[in-house]
This record gives C-alpha cells, sequence and structure tokens, in this order.
C-alpha cells in the first residue's frame, strides 16, 4: 500500500505493462498455435470438469496468501502472484492492494472493497471488481488529490483495467482452445469467484448488537471440503487475527469474538436473503448514500 500512495502511477504502469505483455502474447499465440474451435467431447472429458470442481477456491486461495507473501522467497512468492492474479483476470497488483483494504479496514465501507453489509449474496458475487476500483479511487483522491489530472489518471487506469482482462481471456483461450476453455477454465473461474465470494460473505456477518463481527465456518461437509482444498479459507477470523500464517485452520481459535466494524450512525441494512435468491440488492450503495460517501 505505500507503493500506491507514493506512486500516483503505481495501478496505471502495471494494466499498461500487462495489455503490452498480454497483446505481444496473444499475437504470437495466434501467429503459431492458431485458434482451436474442436468441442468434439469425450467421455473422460467429465473427468477434466471434475477436477475443476476439485480445484474449487485453490487458486483463489493461493493467490490469497501470495497477496501477504506466504507463499516461498519473494521472488517465488510473487511469480506465483502474478500467474494466479492472471488466471483470475484482475492481477496479482491490484488484488493485493484491494485486499490489503479489506484487512486494514474490515466491514468499513468507505474503504473495504467488500463489506457484505447489506448486500444479498448474487449482487455480492458480480460486485467485488466494481466494489474494489471504487475504494481504490476513493483512496486515490484522497492521497493525489480530486483535480482533472487525477481523474484522467483514474480513467486511463480502468480503460487499461479492462483491456488487460479481455486480453487475458483471449490468452487463456488461446492456450485451452474452445474445448478446454470451456469444460475447464470457465468452471474453474467461477467456482473460484464464487467460493471466494462466499467465504467473504458468510464470515463477514452482523451480530445481534448491529456490529460487524468476523466469524470461522467449519462444520458441514461443504465447509470440511472447501477448508480442505483451500487451506483453511473459511477459518477467516483467525486469518484476519494472524493473516501471515498460511492455513488458518492449523491455528488455535480465540474465543473471543472479533467485532471488524462498530457503525457510528445506525446502518440497518436489509435482513439477508437466501443464498440463491435473485434477489440484487447493493449494500455498499446503500451505505455510501448513509455516510454521505462520494
Amino acid at each position: 500500500m505505500n507503493k500506491f500512495k507514493k506512486n500516483p502511477n503505481y495501478l496505471l504502469s502495471y494494466s499498461i505493462a500487462h495489455c503490452i505483455f498480454f497483446a505481444v502474447i496473444c499475437l504470437l499465440l495466434a501467429a503459431f498455435k492458431g485458434f482451436s474451435y474442436e468441442v468434439n467431447f469425450k467421455s473422460y472429458d467429465s473427468l477434466v470438469v471434475l477436477l475443476a470442481i476439485i480445484l474449487c477456491g485453490l487458486p483463489s486461495s493461493v493467490l490469497h496468501n501470495c497477496a501477504h507473501r506466504n507463499v516461498g522467497p519473494r521472488f517465488t512468492n510473487d511469480l506465483i502472484g502474478e500467474f494466479l492474479g492472471t488466471l483470475m483476470l484482475y492481477g496479482y497488483r491490484g488484488f493485493t492492494l484491494g485486499h490489503m483494504f479489506h484487512h486494514k479496514y474490515p466491514d468499513n465501507p468507505e474503504f473495504d472493497p467488500h463489506p457484505p453489509r447489506g448486500y444479498s449474496f448474487l449482487r455480492f458475487v458480480i460486485s467485488p471488481v466494481k466494489a474494489t476500483l471504487i475504494i481504490i479511487e476513493r483512496a486515490y483522491f484522497k492521497f493525489f488529490g480530486n483535480n482533472s489530472k487525477t481523474r484522467a489518471n483514474i480513467s486511463m487506469q480502468k480503460t487499461f483495467f479492462n483491456v488487460s482482462i479481455a486480453l487475458k481471456v483471449l490468452f487463456w483461450f488461446l492456450v485451452f482452445g474452445l474445448k478446454y476453455f470451456l469444460i475447464f477454465y470457465l468452471p474453474l473461474y467461477v467456482l473460484n469467484i464464487f467460493v471466494f465470494a462466499h467465504i467473504n460473505y458468510a464470515t463477514h456477518i452482523e451480530n445481534s448488537e448491529g456490529n460487524s463481527e468476523i466469524i470461522n465456518l467449519k462444520d458441514g461437509l461443504y465447509y470440511k471440503f472447501v477448508n480442505l482444498v483451500s487451506f483453511g479459507g473459511y477459518y477467516h477470523k483467525n486469518h484476519h487475527l494472524r493473516p501471515q500464517v498460511f492455513n488458518p485452520s492449523k491455528i488455535i481459535e480465540s474465543d473471543e469474538n472479533y467485532i471488524s466494524y462498530v457503525p457510528e450512525i445506525d446502518l440497518k441494512t436489509p435482513k439477508r436473503s437466501k443464498i440463491f435468491e435473485l434477489k440484487l440488492v447493493n449494500g455498499l450503495e446503500q451505505l455510501s448514500k448513509k455516510l454521505n460517501l462520494e
């Protein structure tokens, strides 16, 4: 976060570099490998889909640990982080920055990219990238001022960020071909987005006093399985208490409640709907209005 505070082009230069790099790589792949549109499915392809399902939460979990520099020496950690940031499309640097805001300001609607208070789950799943950009923009203007120059920088950041995502999608399409892009990459990506979103949604709760609290979830077949695959992803309270531990399920759990955010004003929000209800309730938008956030 210190580099972000000191360098107004910290994210812009990263996105531009990604655009150039992946544009060149995609051109080379297209020239020498070409586009594969084969979709002749075989019976054993079901194993590929199964592998994508089994890996749900693993790439995001390791990327998350890379953000905390928990994956070996600095060079190895960052190399793995860059690979997984490419796999998840949004990039290692932006993810790390947004995640550091989440740890420094957990559940604070002004600077946490994904406080689940007031969100329906479906809206929460599709909101993190946009919400993170809003938080980063807010912090950027706080550090560098809100003027024509900084607004132009933010606009370019968004443009190159979106172009870099499109180029990474094309990159993975060229790498896998249409068939394995559809039956391996897409399920892997969607399930990772779902699991990582649910970890944050389900473990950041509103307690009986209306305060935000972070909890661990470990009971039940689903939580046991995902905690195994994701190295303790749902042990979120443990993770916030000791983020430098690779697998927070190995930590002895504290008996004390972890209160992450106490609202200064009444922030009554809609009760959470069932996970699969098709509601698009935007909690951050509601809280921003209540708190007079731009």
